[in-house]
């Protein structure tokens, strides 16, 4: 008799942690969701949404796709930028200024400085704009117009770059999935 008390007990027990279980589970809040994954990398939500805000401030008509794109690219670069220790140091915590310097430093050293702008491209570029050099001769305006031509080239390159990370990398977008 005892053993039959024993087991309805034991019996009801179970059933009621059981029920606790699934009231707290159908209770429970996702605290934090991942929009993509990046290699061996995740961007949460609130990431991105800060990071959203922040792009939006700038400029209005920036969508959430560019913005996790940019995010994306950074992370790749950066990634690229870790494996060849440009200098930068970690010092425990790092903020978002420490990644863009980090990653900045590496496409200075590893992709702007193999650009090289040859003396007839910034004479061509001269001579196509010479309206906005009004008076001003070559000499005075070469050095501004080799900055343009090297951000240019540079673009172009970092461009190509990224594509190629992308190549290489693991990349899922769950951007629509956690909403």
């Amino acid at each position: 008799m005892k053993s039959k008390k024993i087991t309805g007990t034991i019996f009801v027990s179970f059933f009621f942690v059981v029920g606790l279980l699934i009231v707290n589970k159908v209770y429970a809040e996702v605290v934090e969701r991942v929009v993509a994954i990046v290699n061996d990398d995740l961007v949460l939500l609130t990431e991105f949404r800060e990071a959203f805000q922040t792009a939006r401030k700038t400029d209005g008509s920036v969508s959430e796709e560019e913005v996790l794109n940019k995010m994306i690219d950074d992370m790749l670069l950066h990634g690229e930028a870790k494996k060849y220790r440009t200098g930068t140091e970690d010092k425990g915590i790092i903020t978002d200024k420490d990644n863009d310097a980090v990653i900045q430093e590496y496409i200075d050293r590893r992709i702007k400085a193999l650009i090289h702008i040859p003396y007839y491209e910034i004479e061509k570029y001269y001579q196509t704009n010479r309206d906005s050099y009004r008076d001003r001769e070559i000499l005075e305006v070469r050095d501004e117009i080799e900055g343009r031509l090297v951000e240019a080239e540079l673009s172009v390159r970092v461009r190509g770059f990224i594509e190629e990370l992308r190549k290489k990398a693991y990349v899922r977008i769950q951007l629509k999935e956690s909403e």
